[in-house]
């Protein structure tokens, strides 16, 4: 199943991430199916259009390594303070979509067009823009060895 094909990205990273593989195939596995990852410091994995996709997937230990094999997204700095703070922004903001900038939150609305509303009017900044997830994101998996593929 892939993105062409109708099925859907949380469809797809769900079957991926349950799948019970090593990380680095889960990695590939989202790379051929176009999906654009990123693993923060805290190793949350955070998939494109840049939600949420699971919570502390990844192992504290092996974050550097697969972190250096990966590009470095021009939103980086606000997923690693959405990943941060995710806690936080949850208690305050959950099921809320919010537009983010710098390290401020800076509206946040029930549903994307009317957060698109509210920040129609900030001249010459684009926000990041995410939705806060209302409980955590987690897919129970088994690794037998996380360094093999």
């Amino acid at each position: 199943m892939n993105p062409s094909s109708g099925g859907s990205t949380e469809t797809i990273i769900e079957s991926i991430v349950t799948s019970g593989y090593p990380l680095e195939h889960i990695l590939r596995q989202l790379d051929s199916f176009g999906i654009d990852w990123y693993v923060t410091e805290q190793g949350d994995l955070i998939v494109r259009y840049w939600q949420v996709g699971a919570e502390r997937l990844v192992p504290l230990d092996h974050v550097a390594r697969i972190r250096a094999s990966q590009s470095v997204p021009t939103a980086a700095e606000a997923l690693e303070w959405l990943s941060a703070n995710l806690d936080d922004l949850r208690a305050r903001y959950a099921g809320q979509w919010l537009a983010i900038v710098g390290r401020t939150v800076v509206a946040s609305a029930p549903d994307l067009a009317t957060l698109l509303t509210a920040t129609a009017d900030l001249a010459g900044v684009t926000p990041f823009i995410t939705q806060i997830p209302s409980e955590p994101i987690t897919w129970p998996t088994a690794f037998l060895n996380i360094g093999q593929s």
